[in-house]
């Protein structure tokens, strides 16, 4: 077998090798440069995509796997059929253009496995900072997410993640992934690669804005954002109980990705084991929106004095 990709990324608190027999494996496009691991690292996890050969390893059973051989992927993601194969902490996919599984599931997959077993929280979430103080900002696709980020981490704030949060004892953890947008204003000079939906380009944050290392950030407030339209500026806090419900349904990485099938297998198809699990998670995210403030936020990022404001409610917590 000769391997013709064979790269270690960093994913959140985990080390990931993708080897593909396939040159320049197009998955790495959607990992910022910052995730790559120098030459002889040693990953947690090992992830083989090959489409050339086929070692003949028997495919898994588990209910992930059984969707794959009919071209099922996960959520709206379907393609050709795809043998999955896991021993340890190695996973081997056969099938071609494996790329559109590596995103989209496995590295979903691993940080739900990851914190399945540490104890953490994964979330669909993007993160920012001020200081030594994080703040999500997590909603529905198409409320402004990338925007918003965009907008105040290119005047002050500092960088964490796009798309992925590990939670843990009140720290954020991001995942170094680079960025799916449309061309705007600053857009076209700073993408470079398209994505696989042809109307949008990848941008690596890490070249664009001020970043952190990759260190956890305690966690001082979640922004739910909610754009509707050019010019508005309305910014309010949730209580608890209606902001976790709002929370559990858009950012709550089980859910929102569908992964309930898998962990119910790595629970070894035990119900209460899920339960527990599940309810463990639960309680966490509840927790972390009781604990710090969770603002509902409606804003024109591009208006300065809009920004201004954000920027001092990331600083502060406060509405000032």
């Amino acid at each position: 077998m000769s391997l013709r990709t064979d790269q270690v990324v960093r994913v959140g608190p985990l080390t990931l090798r993708i080897a593909s027999d396939v040159p320049d494996f197009p998955a790495l496009h959607y990992f910022s440069r910052a995730a790559r691991m120098p030459v002889g690292a040693v990953p947690d996890v090992e992830l083989w995509c090959l489409s050339d050969a086929d070692p003949g390893l028997p495919a898994d059973t588990t209910a992930r796997a059984l969707n794959f051989a009919s071209g099922y992927y996960v959520t709206d993601h379907f393609g050709p059929p795809v043998r999955m194969s896991s021993s340890g902490n190695r996973i081997v996919l056969v099938g071609d253009h494996l790329q559109r599984l590596v995103w989209p599931y496995i590295v979903k997959y691993l940080l739900l496995r990851h914190t399945a077993a540490t104890g953490g929280l994964f979330l669909k979430a993007a993160a920012l900072a001020v200081g030594d103080a994080a703040t999500l900002v997590v909603g529905r696709g198409g409320a402004g997410k990338s925007v918003l980020v965009t907008g105040l981490c290119r005047n002050g704030a500092t960088f964490i993640t796009n798309s992925h949060v590990v939670l843990e004892s009140g720290a954020v953890q991001g995942v170094a992934s680079t960025m799916r947008m449309r061309p705007g204003p600053w857009l076209d000079q700073a993408a470079t690669t398209a994505a696989l939906d042809p109307r949008e380009r990848l941008v690596d944050p890490y070249d664009a804005f001020p970043h952190h290392a990759g260190a956890a950030v305690p966690l001082r407030a979640i922004w739910i954002a909610d754009f509707r339209a050019p010019g508005e500026h309305d910014v309010h806090r949730l209580p608890p109980a209606e902001a976790a419900g709002i929370v559990e349904q858009f950012a709550f990485g089980l859910n929102v990705y569908r992964l309930e099938e898998d962990l119910l297998d790595l629970c070894g198809g035990d119900y209460r084991a899920f339960s527990t699990h599940y309810g463990r998670m639960r309680a966490q995210l509840h927790a972390a929106v009781t604990n710090c403030p969770t603002y509902r936020v409606r804003s024109d990022v591009q208006l300065t004095a809009h920004r201004d404001q954000l920027l001092q409610l990331l600083c502060d917590g406060g509405t000032s």
